[in-house]
């Protein structure tokens, strides 16, 4: 039975440094060749994604499956050694110093000799964003390009500091890491990727981030850009070039809410202030403004039950009226 006291590599606290003996390594489903494992690791988290490096000698991993809800892939580095992994029960050598794997490594990886490796595992649905496609495939490379050393020295000192990250740097570590591995993906499995195409993509997946936690009054633009793992700058590129704003379409769904509220029988009880909070504004001044705009009804109207008119702002009220 899997001892529950044992940390977890995967989802670590945001920022957290976390470092990983035998004991929680075992636990991990790895596992030393005919005796101790003599493997450290330590790992770091940004945001989405997760830094390991890890060293040791003649060591085997078992990997078990990653969770099915939590899909990721793995971009490991090898900056020392070399390693075999299980193909069809066969052992085959690799000297390639990049492996690119989906949900973790292949089933059993063993190294010989002293070794390091460096390990960005990233979930898939953060990397759709910078990559039309995910081959689920391990696939091995013996070469690296300058994007990807570039990537490896990032990965190696972003876990190896002992400064602490603040939350901002934490977002620049996360989105610089999900720009570079999708480059690499896109360079090293192929396919196109439109620019307008992935600008729907990124738009569509900050409206879902809205939808979903608009509510919550911690959702800002910055967040929601780092949510879909570009900036706030391109992703505001992105609405301005539909005649909206990542700010209108937050305002927008927290008036939804407001309105859904205010017309619920089930909340008659609460005041204005309350049902601003619940909706995610800041203040009742701000959510009467966000109803005017795009219901042009006030709480107390929408309260009794009245509906916007044909003439309302409510799909498409200019961003420009809620800046």
């Amino acid at each position: 039975m899997e001892r529950q006291s044992a940390p977890r590599i995967e989802g670590l606290p945001d920022r957290s440094i976390t470092r990983f003996g035998e004991r929680e390594l075992g636990d991990e489903g790895v596992r030393g060749v005919d005796g101790p494992l003599g493997m450290t690791a330590k790992a770091r988290a940004f945001g989405p994604v997760l830094i390991v490096e890890a060293e040791g000698t003649g060591s085997e991993f078992e990997r078990r499956p990653i969770r099915p809800d939590l899909p990721t892939i793995d971009l490991l580095f090898v900056q020392q050694g070399e390693f075999e992994y299980l193909d069809g029960g066969v052992w085959c050598a690799s000297r390639g110093p990049l492996m690119i794997a989906p949900s973790g490594l292949p089933n059993r990886v063993r190294l010989a000799g002293p070794w390091r490796i460096v390990v960005a595992r990233i979930p898939r649905q953060a990397l759709l964003v910078h990559t039309p496609t995910l081959d689920d495939r391990v696939s091995i490379h013996e070469e690296l390009t300058l994007s990807e050393r570039s990537l490896a020295v990032l990965l190696s000192q972003s876990v190896r500091s002992e400064q602490e990250a603040s939350e901002a740097d934490a977002r620049l570590i996360a989105r610089t890491v999900l720009e570079m591995a999708g480059a690499v993906l896109r360079h090293r499995q192929g396919g196109g990727w439109e620019l307008e195409d992935r600008q729907t993509g990124i738009r569509d997946r900050a409206l879902a981030l809205i939808r979903s936690d608009g509510a919550d009054p911690r959702l800002d633009p910055e967040r929601i850009a780092s949510g879909v793992g570009v900036s706030l700058r391109y992703l505001q590129e992105i609405f301005a070039a539909g005649g909206s704003s990542v700010a209108a379409e937050l305002r927008k769904e927290r008036a939804r809410v407001a309105r859904s509220l205010l017309q619920d029988p089930g909340f008659g009880g609460l005041g204005a202030t309350e049902i601003a909070l619940r909706a995610g504004f800041g203040s009742s001044a701000s959510m009467r403004r966000a109803l005017a705009v795009f219901y042009r009804l006030g709480p107390a109207e929408l309260r009794q039950g009245r509906t916007p008119g044909r003439d309302s702002a409510e799909v498409d009220a200019p961003a420009s009226k809620l800046e």
